[in-house]
């Protein structure tokens, strides 16, 4: 507490004061006391009167200084009774008491919601793995009835309305897609919900990005044929890294998902999708490899991109695609945050979207993070 302060909570005081001194003054000059006797005893009375108010300023600044650094950190004040300085006087302890109060219940609500999020999102886990078993069984059932097509198909030869073989295989296919984009969205959900506890599952290692490009490309194989998009793994990629392989392959899961969502079938070459990489500020503090994964889609406008990594932000094109649910690329900043990982984009809208991730090569980075 400033000495300007202090003051000011006293001016009810200090205005009584000042009113006593002018009636001590007037008994005295009634009793015909000297000027010099007036003017002594209203000067000792106004230094008594000094003297108490910087005792006090004394003894209450540490207390009122204390409960003032609470403001600055959330945290502080749920511990509240251990930094603040043993209060003096009334108002300090009623104060005091207050705010140990008020902490005490703002720790209790924050372990309550700490052991809600936690319940939750064990339950999502036990849920996406839960869900995960009618999606495997629906995929066998539909691989087996894709065998029995032609049997189907001959069965409808007869004069039966049973679908022929021609278009009842690409019937059962669409089913598998759809059962492709559920388990994205199952997979999805885990990783977000995993999300706010990475540090308990977050294995740093050294990998080569050729690696873990090629395990994202075979995950999300199935959807890259069905939009007919063409991975092309180029230069770079023989570059290592220090990443946790899983939460990497899902990022990168993540931008072919993007890249087959928003891909242009009548793109130079058909739609496609690269991977580069290069090593960048070699032999500084900043050096780092950085993998930039592009395409030859739909693009974004360039007024959307600073908003790309939004949460649920899609954009002009987004809006125009049914299944786009503007969490991919949010998912993919949030991750990247945490691991400490550079994200950036770069984007012309009609001629394709770019995400670059820059590694640092200091191992030290992750550990410190």
């Amino acid at each position: 507490m400033r000495p300007g302060a202090y003051i000011r909570s006293r001016v009810p005081q200090l205005a009584v004061l000042l009113v006593l001194e002018g009636l001590l003054a007037l008994v005295l000059c009634v009793t015909s006391a000297s000027a010099d006797l007036v003017a002594l005893v209203l000067a000792l009375v106004a230094l008594a009167a000094a003297l108490a108010l910087g005792i006090g300023y004394r003894r209450d600044r540490e207390f009122w200084g204390s409960v003032e650094s609470l403001k600055d950190s959330p945290d502080a004040v749920r511990a509240a009774r251990e930094l603040m300085a043993e209060p003096h006087g009334a108002e300090a302890r009623t104060a005091s008491d207050a705010i140990v109060d008020l902490s005490k219940a703002a720790a209790d609500e924050v372990a309550e919601q700490r052991r809600a999020v936690e319940e939750y999102r064990a339950y999502v886990e036990t849920w996406v793995h839960e869900a995960k078993s009618p999606i495997t069984a629906a995929r066998l059932a539909l691989a087996n009835l894709e065998e029995e097509a032609p049997i189907l198909s001959s069965v409808g030869a007869t004069g039966s309305e049973a679908p022929g073989y021609d278009s009842l295989v690409p019937r059962l296919r669409a089913v598998g897609d759809e059962l492709t984009r559920v388990e994205g969205y199952i997979e999805q959900a885990l990783f977000y919900a995993r999300s706010e506890t990475l540090d308990r599952d977050f294995l740093v290692r050294k990998y080569e990005l050729r690696e873990i490009v090629s395990a994202a490309v075979r995950a999300n194989a199935s959807l890259l044929i069905g939009a007919k998009v063409t991975p092309r793994l180029g230069e770079g990629l023989s570059l290592e890294v220090f990443t946790d392989s899983k939460w990497l392959v899902f990022m990168l899961g993540q931008l072919l998902q993007n890249s087959a969502r928003y891909a242009r079938a009548d793109a130079e070459g058909g739609p496609q999708v690269w991977f580069d990489a290069r090593l960048v500020d070699e032999g500084l503090a900043s050096e780092r490899v950085e993998l930039a994964v592009r395409d030859n889609g739909c693009g974004v406008a360039e007024a959307d991109l600073p908003r790309v990594f939004d949460r649920g932000f899609t954009g002009d094109n987004g809006r125009s695609h049914k299944h786009s649910t503007g969490l991919g690329l949010w998912l993919v900043w949030r991750l990247a945050t945490k691991m400490g990982v550079e994200v950036s984009v770069d984007s012309a809208e009609g001629e394709g979207f770019a995400v670059t991730l820059g590694f640092p090569a200091n191992k030290m980075h992750y550990l410190e993070g």
